[in-house]
């Protein structure tokens, strides 16, 4: 079967897009062989580890100072397991491959009974096992204050999808933003800067939060607390709720860094009454500066 008609296929029927477990068709996220009283430990996930001779160590715990040197290793961070890291790259490169098959704009809706199933038709890549099944409910299930992020989280179970008819498509970019508020606040935002400004990101379901927390947890050499430095990790994403990113068009990377602060379009932003930035300077968050987050 083509993709083009699998999916299609697909559409008709199972409700891809749905909200809690679902119901209507056997789920492909494995919980069997696990105590009901089982809890994830932090051996389970990793331990504060010193880190490859190349990078710097830094003592300071304090959350100001973590923020503002999001990218570099402490002593107390949580790194994961050395025998943890070929699953790492083996998911990261699963995500990727979902990825592709599904498209960029689908893939940010995407759930992980989705995710699962995928896997099992995206080229170039196998079926997610049972192993890795389980080592993403760990990391789903890890409190996050562990690594150093104090976020709330937003999803409380791993089955939790976005529905798709709360969410509207924004034309030439990609990315979803919930209907309502979000979507009224975008465009009001869009309406006072001008045609400059442009949605970087934003609706993600989990399986786009695993995979952008992963990608960083690996290029981090394992390093799953400087990972949520600057990314949530998976469940406690605002951007599964309402938040949005927002750029400068034609900026490229620059959006993500603090070169967006320095911009025309967020000196205006910042002295619109009716905006908030979710991740401000030295917050005590443990998340770095994002000045391109708009906090709905």
């Amino acid at each position: 079967m083509k993709r083009r008609d699998f999916v299609k296929y697909l559409s008709l029927s199972v409700p891809l897009f749905t909200c809690g477990c679902s119901h209507s068709w056997q789920s492909y996220f494995i919980k069997d062989n696990k105590p009901e009283n089982e809890t994830t430990q932090l051996e389970d996930i990793g331990a504060p580890a010193a880190p490859p001779e190349k990078q710097i160590i830094t003592d300071a715990t304090d959350t100001k100072t973590k923020s503002l040197h999001f990218d570099q290793d402490f002593s107390d961070d949580i790194f994961c397991k050395e025998s943890d890291r070929q699953l790492l790259e083996q998911l990261v490169e699963k995500f990727r491959a979902v990825q592709r098959y599904v498209g960029n704009g689908n893939f940010n809706l995407l759930g992980m009974d989705e995710f699962f199933l995928y896997s099992r038709y995206a080229p170039r890549t196998e079926a997610v096992t049972k192993r890795e099944k389980l080592y993403l409910e760990k990391l789903f299930s890890f409190d996050a204050k562990i690594y150093g992020f104090y976020g709330e989280k937003n999803f409380q179970s791993i089955t939790e999808n976005i529905r798709k008819n709360t969410t509207v498509k924004i034309p030439h970019t990609g990315h979803f933003l919930r209907k309502g508020q979000s979507f009224e606040t975008y465009n009001k935002i869009r309406k006072d800067i001008g045609n400059t400004i442009i949605l970087t990101s934003g609706v993600r379901g989990l399986a786009k939060q695993f995979h952008l927390f992963l990608e960083k947890a690996f290029i981090s050499e394992g390093n799953l607390s400087k990972a949520s430095r600057s990314l949530a990790p998976p469940g406690y994403s605002f951007h599964g709720q309402n938040d949005f990113d927002i750029g400068k068009v034609g900026f490229g990377l620059n959006n993500f860094n603090d070169e967006f602060a320095n911009t025309r379009e967020f000196k205006i932003l910042s002295d619109l009454g009716y905006v908030d930035i979710r991740y401000k300077e030295k917050n005590l968050l443990g998340v770095r500066f994002e000045p391109w987050h708009i906090k709905i």
